[in-house]
């Protein structure tokens, strides 16, 4: 009867024991994803700052190179930054509700239609109030104040984006996902007889990839 009382006592210790390393265990890993994220976030901003997206041709394969300014843009951009988004002049607004975005965007000549300041309208992008067309909006990932689609990632297929433009709102839904490589241009699978809403970002965890997000008109 002793020793089966030992035992008994011996299986509780050891089953603490157990616990106890497994909740060290879940600290270590909760502290290094932490880590790994911030980790991450400013590699995404480096290789942004350095490949900004900025043009599509005519086979819908966007052109990435750092942003060339002319003098007149350079001494624009001297000037003081606005410190919130109200104070932009916003020509429509995005919303993804499953991931709490809600973000304006800016006119296409704007100098504060890039990466580091808002969301970003590529050129050659075509607006919703066009028969066809694709509008191509890009941002940051990661842990920052402009990483504006950092979320992402957490969108599935048939998750609804909104889309405020010349005081109508259009709503789309969430049908193709894929991941392509830094290389310098970024594929558009897309229905050609549909309205399209693509979203770019630096995929989560990667310092060579962009993730592409095809949104197609619901309403």
């Amino acid at each position: 009867m002793l020793k089966k009382i030992k035992l008994k006592n011996s299986s509780i210790l050891l089953i603490g024991i157990i616990l106890i390393l497994f909740g060290v265990c879940i600290g270590f890993v909760e502290y290094f994803e932490e880590r790994r994220n911030k980790v991450f976030s400013d590699m995404n901003i480096l290789l942004y700052e350095n490949e900004i997206p900025n043009s599509i041709d005519s086979n819908e394969v966007i052109e990435e190179k750092q942003e060339e300014f002319n003098q007149e843009t350079q001494e624009e951009n001297n000037e003081q930054v606005p410190s919130n988004q109200t104070q932009y002049n916003y020509i429509g607004v995005l919303e993804i509700p499953k991931i709490n975005l809600k973000r304006g965007f800016l006119d296409l000549n704007s100098k504060y239609n890039n990466v580091n300041y808002n969301i970003t309208v590529i050129k050659g992008s075509t607006f919703p109030n066009e028969e066809n067309n694709n509008l191509i909006l890009a941002a940051h990932s990661g842990v920052c104040k402009v990483c504006f689609f950092d979320k992402l990632f957490n969108l599935s297929i048939n998750d609804m984006a909104y889309l405020t433009y010349n005081n109508r709102k259009y709503s789309y839904k969430l049908v193709n996902t894929y991941e392509v490589k830094k290389d310098g241009t970024v594929p558009i699978y897309r229905d050609y007889e549909k309205n399209v809403l693509t979203l770019i970002t630096c995929t989560r965890y990667s310092d060579t990839k962009q993730t592409v997000f095809i949104f197609e008109l619901v309403n």
